[in-house]
């Protein structure tokens, strides 16, 4: 059932002006440029740089997209892991008017090229790591203009079969740190998630810039989340928006840990992250919060995270989980 739009009287409340993404990270950088961002390393080490830092490296990242002929309502893939430069393109592509596809990597590589292919995406970004899903999923997404490697490493040490191939670090040595911010009409895609097919194909969800803005101002007055909060990406960044926990960090301007690769294996990484950067916001799922919660049972003086606020999700958390935390 769909009711009648009224209209009423028009107000003079700026109504007009449209809710973007990166008008986020604009304020966060600007108000907050001194917040850091910490970020483990494909080493295993850890980092750790600003607001301001990233804000100048997410209009580098703008730019290289430009330079390469990605546009408004173009779609741009990503496959990482909750990494800096991940975090860092969940801006970048916004900027552009672009629509930043969420790529799972649970997903295997015909499904993975589906989802490729069917979204249309023109450009991939790939952490070095995983080039060999890159080069599987390949031949199913023939459209793809162009790959774009991301690593440390120098060109020359990167060895890849995949077709048309950039240097992510490569093409931002070269980039403009400035860009002209362009509004983009709120109710835009800013990012496609796809469903990982469980009764079929998978199925796209395009979220828009409203929506996302929208969520993002929920989540923090849920959470009660501030500028004193660290706040832990655990849930994949290529899946569900990280359930929107990278804007409401940003929204926030809390401290933002980013764990990189891990697995359930080692949960001690993340547990060892989370009492050494006092982490007070987390999200993730029973799969990997019990495997963690059974390294804090393991440790001869255990952390108090009775201050912390973890979403759980995926299934429904035990409540010996819950009270093990708190």
């Amino acid at each position: 059932m769909t009711s009648e739009i009224i209209k009423g009287l028009p107000s003079t409340h700026g109504d007009h002006y449209q809710l973007n993404t990166t008008t986020l990270i604009r304020h966060a950088a600007r108000t907050y440029p001194e917040q850091q961002i910490v970020y483990r390393n494909p080493d295993g080490g850890w980092d750790r740089y600003t607001y301001a830092d990233a804000y100048a490296r997410i209009q580098k990242a703008a730019n290289v997209l430009r330079g390469l002929g990605a546009g408004p309502g173009d779609v741009v893939g990503i496959l990482d892991w909750n990494s800096r430069r991940h975090f860092e393109l969940y801006w970048a592509i916004s900027i552009i008017g672009a629509v930043m596809l969420q790529m799972n990597l649970r997903l295997t590589p015909p499904e993975l090229g589906y989802v490729t292919d069917h979204s249309g995406a023109a450009w991939v970004l790939v952490d070095e790591s995983l080039l060999p899903v890159a080069e599987q999923l390949a031949p199913y997404a023939p459209q793809v203009r162009g790959w774009v490697v991301m690593s440390d490493q120098p060109p020359e040490a990167i060895s890849t079969t995949l077709p048309a191939v950039h240097h992510f670090e490569e093409l931002m040595a070269a980039a403009d740190a400035g860009i002209d911010w362009p509004v983009i009409e709120e109710t835009s895609a800013y990012s496609a998630c796809y469903t990982t097919g469980t009764t079929g194909r998978p199925k796209g969800i395009y979220y828009s810039h409203r929506g996302i803005y929208l969520h993002t101002m929920a989540e923090v007055a849920a959470l009660g989340m501030r500028s004193d909060d660290t706040v832990l990406l655990l849930t994949p960044m290529f899946h569900g928006q990280c359930w929107g926990l990278p804007q409401a960090a940003v929204h926030a301007a809390a401290k933002i840990v980013l764990p990189g690769r891990y697995t359930a294996d080692d949960p001690g990484v993340l547990v060892d992250a989370m009492i050494a950067e006092q982490v007070t916001v987390t999200n993730g799922a029973p799969a990997i919060l019990g495997p963690m919660l059974d390294y804090i049972r393991s440790l001869p003086a255990p952390p108090d995270f009775r201050g912390a606020r973890l979403l759980s999700g995926a299934t429904e958390p035990p409540l010996s989980l819950m009270r093990g935390f708190y």
